[in-house]
């Protein structure tokens, strides 16, 4: 499986959504998101964070998630998609995916 390089600007942006969800009241714990099933905000940042490459899986799943949100701009929005790695990251992923 291919993987795909997690460039530093996505790094950054993870790391802002993490400072600002408190704000917002934005992102699922782990234990929230479990219990509806999906991926966490919280741990793709964390994720994004800490590695260096992402499998292509992890990829089209953000690809995934800016595609639903690409048009919301509300504050809490925009802090989630931060924790995906932003908006810029979110149109590579689903340009390439």
């Amino acid at each position: 499986m291919a993987r795909v390089k997690v460039p530093s600007y996505a790094r950054k942006t993870a790391g802002q959504g993490l400072r600002e969800r408190v704000f917002n009241k934005a992102g699922l714990t782990r234990t929230e998101a479990k219990k509806l099933g999906i991926t966490s905000g919280v741990s793709r940042a964390h994720q994004l964070l800490k590695s260096k490459t992402i499998s292509e899986e992890d990829a089209k799943r953000i690809a995934a998630f800016y595609d639903r949100f690409k048009n919301c701009k509300t504050p809490r929005c925009e802090t989630a998609i931060k924790l995906w790695g932003g908006r810029r990251f979110g149109r590579k992923m689903a340009k390439r995916f």
